[in-house]
């Protein structure tokens, strides 16, 4: 018994220090906040799947940055020049990413209406740049029989309890 418990001892310095030499990775997200709690606006969540635009399965692990307008119609840029409202998630094993935020409204000035910006970038495709349109879909303009690795298509948007609530599709291309 005594053998046992000095091997064990002697061992506990070697683990110890091999984790404090261990590299830290980043967390893989899929559930991120981009606007505050409080955030002026109506609250909008925002459950995507990023699919295979070949296969249509689902892509795992997919990095997707979104970012957007306040209520306003402005981006109001951080220090580092991005847009204030903005954030990052990681697809599942399902493809799922929901991000919470405010419904954007579209740019002061302009014609553009409400949309939501996204890079897409996973491990074996093609790096896109996307937004959601919200006129394409008020106005069904979608060709769900060929979609686009350049488009994001919002499949539903209704409102329970003066929120919002949408799910959208993105399809990633392999290169």
């Amino acid at each position: 018994m005594e053998k046992i418990i000095a091997i064990t001892l002697l061992m506990l310095p070697v683990i110890s220090s091999s984790c404090q030499n261990s590299v830290k990775s980043t967390p893989r997200i899929s559930e991120v906040r981009l606007a505050k709690e409080n955030e002026p606006g109506k609250k909008f969540t925002l459950d995507i799947t990023v699919l295979d635009l070949d296969t249509r399965q689902p892509v795992n692990d997919a990095e997707i940055f979104a970012y957007q307008t306040n209520h306003k119609g402005d981006y109001e840029h951080d220090s580092k020049g991005v847009a204030r409202i903005h954030g990052t998630a990681f697809s599942n094993a399902k493809g799922g990413i929901r991000f919470y935020t405010i419904y954007p409204r579209g740019y002061n000035n302009s014609n553009t209406g409400e949309h939501i910006h996204f890079t897409v970038k996973a491990n074996g495709y093609k790096k896109e740049n996307t937004e959601l349109l919200f006129a394409e879909y008020y106005e069904k303009r979608y060709d769900h029989n060929h979609p686009v690795p350049h488009k994001v298509y919002l499949q539903s948007l209704e409102e329970k309890n003066s929120e919002l609530y949408g799910k959208a599709l993105i399809y990633m291309k392999k290169p």
